[in-house]
């Protein structure tokens, strides 16, 4: 029997927001935005970003959809759910008490925003419960308006590095007489690359540096997956990372300028597998597991590393925050 499965990995559907709030002489006001399409009213809310907390994550999101700054309180305030993705998203809401609206701000073309008394913002919102979340604020939140062991403002969170180690797509052995350095995808490896295109962008995806194989099989997948990754990736090609082994592609992520956060390399097996065993001092067991087993082609592996430069970057030195492959993402594959 053909069991129904969520398309995307259980950390895409597990998301936090805020409901931004501020005083107005006596009178308590929310702050709410328009989604992206312009048609529905609703709150700051994302996927929770690698190694950030939800309250983190979600101050961090609401700087970026609707320009604010001020402290998110740790507790949260309720939960919604909503169906995305082909999957159900949980959302986590926290309250946000407002210090700063700025006047330039990543969606700032993408959204309008409108402040309203509470009652008034929990009637614009669809959700029936997070329309409850809302009217309920003020009981919330307690008499002083404050909340409770506030978290930094947004800009004041420093989000931790991340190392994304991708392995290249399954490539193509039909003609014999190639070197294997020139050896391009096969027409599995480019319908993965397709899945694991889609999965970035969906997840955000987006390293300010790639070092990638000059192999042609790195090179094409790579190509496949850029558009997904954002216009800020710098991208470098290395001949030297060619079936290199795990301490040269180590050397190389430690030479990562210190103001890139994220950082991905484009490589291959069986350098990459150890390399991602070798870094990942802790993590989910069960992806765990599966890297032991085999680092798949097309797989990217996401570590959490929270060294101050990348020069300490070490074995052990990150958390193993998934491990997702192309298999996973394919839909027409009964479970």
């Amino acid at each position: 029997m053909t069991r129904h499965r969520s398309p995307y990995p259980p950390w895409i559907y597990r998301q936090s927001g805020v409901v931004p709030f501020r005083w107005k002489g006596e009178d308590l006001e929310v702050l709410i935005i328009s989604s992206r399409g312009g048609k529905r009213w609703v709150v700051p809310k994302g996927i929770v970003e690698p190694g950030m907390s939800p309250a983190a994550s979600a101050a961090a999101e609401a700087r970026e959809e609707a320009g604010v700054d001020g402290e998110v309180g740790e507790t949260s305030l309720g939960s919604y759910r909503y169906r995305k993705w082909g999957g159900t998203c949980e959302v986590d809401v926290y309250p946000m008490r407002v210090r700063d609206e700025l006047t330039e701000w990543p969606e700032r073309s993408m959204r309008r925003r409108r402040w309203l008394p509470v009652r008034k913002a929990a009637r614009k919102v669809d959700h029936k419960k997070l329309r409850k979340i809302i009217a309920d604020l003020p009981e919330l939140i307690g008499p002083a308006g404050e909340p409770a062991a506030p978290h930094p403002p947004a800009e004041a969170i420093e989000a931790p590095r991340l190392v994304y180690l991708f392995r290249h797509a399954k490539s193509s052995w039909s003609d014999p007489n190639l070197d294997d350095f020139d050896r391009p995808l096969a027409p599995r490896g480019e319908r993965a690359c397709e899945l694991m295109g889609e999965y970035f962008r969906l997840a955000d995806i987006h390293p300010g540096l790639v070092v990638c194989s000059a192999a042609l099989r790195t090179r094409q997948t790579l190509e496949r997956v850029l558009p997904a990754l954002g216009e800020a990736a710098l991208v470098r090609y290395y001949r030297g990372l060619y079936l290199t082994g795990p301490q040269a592609m180590l050397n190389q992520l430690r030479r990562t300028p210190t103001d890139v956060r994220r950082v991905m390399l484009v490589a291959h097996n069986p350098g990459m597998q150890t390399l991602a065993q070798r870094l990942a001092g802790g993590g989910p067991d069960q992806d765990l597991r599966r890297l032991a087993e085999k680092l798949p082609t097309g797989a990217l592996a996401i570590l959490v590393f929270r060294g101050r430069s990348w020069e300490e970057l070490d074995e052990g030195s990150c958390e193993l925050h998934s491990l997702v492959a192309p298999r996973d993402l394919d839909m027409s594959r009964p479970i």
